[in-house]
């Protein structure tokens, strides 16, 4: 059983959460609504495998502090999957320090995002996977749509299973 910690797990990320929850994880999810929170683990076959913490992520040390805790419960933390709006990246520091070394961050960033500088720029203090997920568009009849959010979840599983350090969901433009 492994500890897993999402970021957006109760958004468009609610199927990542259920899917690795159903695989008998342990998956520690950032949320700001608990409304969104039951209903999502009402959704789940195993939703005692799902610990909330309710917090705002851009609160870095609050959210090390908390995390710290739910490690000392549930082991190591050896997967995240975090979707981080611009205003919260200054977090992924601490996202890195509190991950066990080798273990997988995969971090979902938009359609405009570069990621060789997000790579740059963010680089890890310690021997982690750090991936990207980009999020495109789809044509449908002539015309570009963004991605629901099924369509998000099931493309980042398709993209944790891969193993790939970048992953394309939909198109982008070039």
């Amino acid at each position: 059983m492994e500890h897993i910690f999402i970021i957006g797990g109760t958004g468009m990320l609610a199927e990542v959460t259920r899917w690795y929850a159903e695989q008998n994880h342990i998956v520690t999810v950032i949320a700001r609504n608990k409304e969104k929170m039951n209903r999502m683990k009402d959704s789940c076959s195993e939703p005692e495998n799902i610990k909330a913490i309710y917090l705002d992520y851009r609160d870095s040390a609050e959210l090390y502090k908390s995390l710290w805790k739910n490690i000392q419960v549930y082991g190591p933390l050896t997967e995240a999957v975090v979707w981080l709006h611009s205003d919260g990246l200054h977090t992924l520091p601490t996202v890195f320090e509190i991950m066990e070394e080798k273990s997988n961050v995969w971090q979902i960033i938009g359609s405009k995002a570069n990621a060789e500088d997000l790579r740059k720029q963010c680089q890890p203090q310690k021997d982690l996977e750090y991936n990207f997920i980009q999020l495109g568009f789809l044509k449908e009849y002539d015309r570009q749509r963004w991605l629901t959010n099924f369509e998000i979840s099931d493309g980042v599983i398709h993209a944790i299973n891969s193993g790939q350090p970048y992953s394309l969901i939909g198109e982008i433009s070039s």
